[in-house]
């Protein structure tokens, strides 16, 4: 996104969202899982903008799940508001947290029609960009299926299907007819396929252009507002060098970026984001975002050092269970806040940090385990707490190391773990072990990870005061200084 960026927060009359990428992180589609392609997808855009989804199976079944069925963030199935089964005998249903196709006996072909969902979803990649010329990306991961012999066996299924083996392989065919399709820089005329069941993508349908900056080559809405477009320009390589030269090289050396404009008309001003492989999605809409006002700009600038951060923490090495989204989403926020801070004067690091510190507290309350919190749905907690985690890994080093801060601990974790991509619980608290000496206060960490503790603001302010995070307490709230 996620990585699925996904922070949401209500700031006067905006609203800021970005998406973490999803917790589904599976390998390219086996050799076995190809070969046996017991389905396939044909996802066709129409002329009024509408999509004709055709599913064809080789594989008896009556019940097809979708693995990826993030609800939006109002906790609705998004797939039961834009899709309209139009093959007689199949329902589309909700069981449990997955979206299910259901047959009265074996189903053999389903025809769905589907109005494009644009907006964002929980911990998932938002399923539909709009641009403003009449262009389309979809995001192809949607659309990864597998056979269950019940309903109720789909909800069964538990909340994270990592290790969980899924026994299908499919694949995807993304038309245009008359166009040309644009997957991960490639064009394609008229059509696109691909296997199913690895790392999935945006597939972008229209007419614009790919255009290239100095950090990134993509798709720019042409409606985007020129001063956000100067932003992506000047702003995005400044990030990008700050990031490699106290990081170390990514793992995409000039991403694809695809930035969508969703015009004017909502007020306030509303951000989603996510990272794939070697890509960057940004949704940009609101009254707000047409003119570059000092607390709007600063709200862009520190979107896009989050979404940036995401090619290091998120694409370099990711978090490897969803359990653990508070690793990827705590780290970008705070090399956000860093970033920031060293390339805007004036910027307020101390304001930044102590909202985190106020809605962790707040969103993982007495005895909730941080490690819950993604299948909780609270995925403010995951941004806010992972970022006071990371705080206190910053303060300790900094104690052990004259100009040390939250970037060198993180290039630490990043290097001892480019050789997997992974960064685990484990990888993360011993990083921290390291860092403050102190086995038994990585062991309140763990703690706090996996069980919760009776009171948030104590445990705070024990850690903080434990690894030299300066801060007072005011009628029991933690103060920074």
């Amino acid at each position: 996104m996620s990585r699925s960026f996904r922070w949401a927060a209500l700031l006067g009359a905006a609203m800021v969202a970005a998406s973490p990428a999803t917790a589904i992180h599976r390998g390219a589609p086996s050799t076995a899982a190809v070969a046996k392609r017991d389905y396939h997808a044909r996802l066709t855009r129409q002329r009024d903008g509408s999509w004709l989804l055709d599913y064809r199976f080789s594989r008896a079944a009556p019940v097809w799940f979708f693995v990826r069925s993030a609800p939006t963030r109002q906790g609705q199935s998004w797939r039961l508001a834009s899709w309209r089964v139009e093959t007689p005998g199949v329902r589309l249903e909700r069981h449990g947290r997955y979206d299910s196709l259901v047959g009265a006996g074996p189903i053999d072909r389903v025809r769905i029609r589907i109005t494009p969902f644009a907006q964002s979803l929980r911990a998932d990649y938002s399923p539909f960009l709009l641009f403003s010329e009449g262009g389309a990306a979809v995001y192809d991961g949607h659309y990864e299926i597998y056979p269950l012999q019940s309903a109720e066996a789909a909800a069964a299924l538990p909340d994270d299907l990592n290790g969980v083996p899924l026994d299908a392989g499919g694949r995807i065919e993304i038309a245009a007819p008359g166009g040309r399709v644009l997957y991960r820089g490639v064009a394609h005329r008229g059509r696109f396929r691909r296997d199913l069941g690895g790392e999935s993508g945006y597939a972008y349908v229209g007419r614009t252009p790919v255009i290239e900056t100095p950090a990134l080559a993509g798709i720019f809405d042409p409606g985007l507002p020129p001063w956000i477009r100067a932003e992506l320009d000047t702003f995005t390589p400044r990030l990008f060098a700050l990031y490699r030269a106290r990081l170390g090289p990514s793992i995409a050396a000039r991403p694809m970026a695809l930035v969508s404009w969703g015009g004017a008309k909502r007020p306030g001003t509303s951000l989603g984001g996510s990272v794939l492989e070697a890509m960057v999605v940004l949704q940009i809409e609101g009254a707000q975002t047409v003119a570059a006002t000092p607390a709007v700009l600063q709200r862009v600038r520190w979107f896009l050092g989050h979404e940036s951060a995401h090619f290091w923490m998120g694409q370099t090495v990711r978090y490897a269970r969803r359990a653990d989204a508070w690793i990827d989403e705590g780290s970008a926020d705070v090399m956000a806040v860093r970033a920031l801070e060293r390339l805007v004067p004036g910027y307020d690091a101390r304001d930044a940090f102590q909202r985190e510190v106020d809605d962790c507290i707040r969103e993982n309350g007495p005895g909730m385990a941080l490690s819950g919190a993604s299948a909780r749905g609270n995925t403010r907690a995951n941004y806010a707490c992972g970022a006071v985690l990371l705080l206190a890994a910053e303060g300790a080093v900094r104690k052990r190391e004259a100009g040390a801060d939250a970037f060198t601990w993180l290039r630490g974790l990043i290097d001892a773990n480019r050789a997997d991509g992974k960064v685990t619980q484990a990888d993360w608290l011993a990083a921290f072990d390291a860092a403050t000496g102190d086995p038994a206060l990585g062991a309140r960490v763990r703690s706090y990870l996996d069980s919760g503790v009776a009171d948030p603001a104590a445990f705070v302010a024990e850690l903080f005061a434990a690894t030299g995070v300066a801060f007072s307490r005011d009628s029991g709230r933690i103060v920074l200084r």
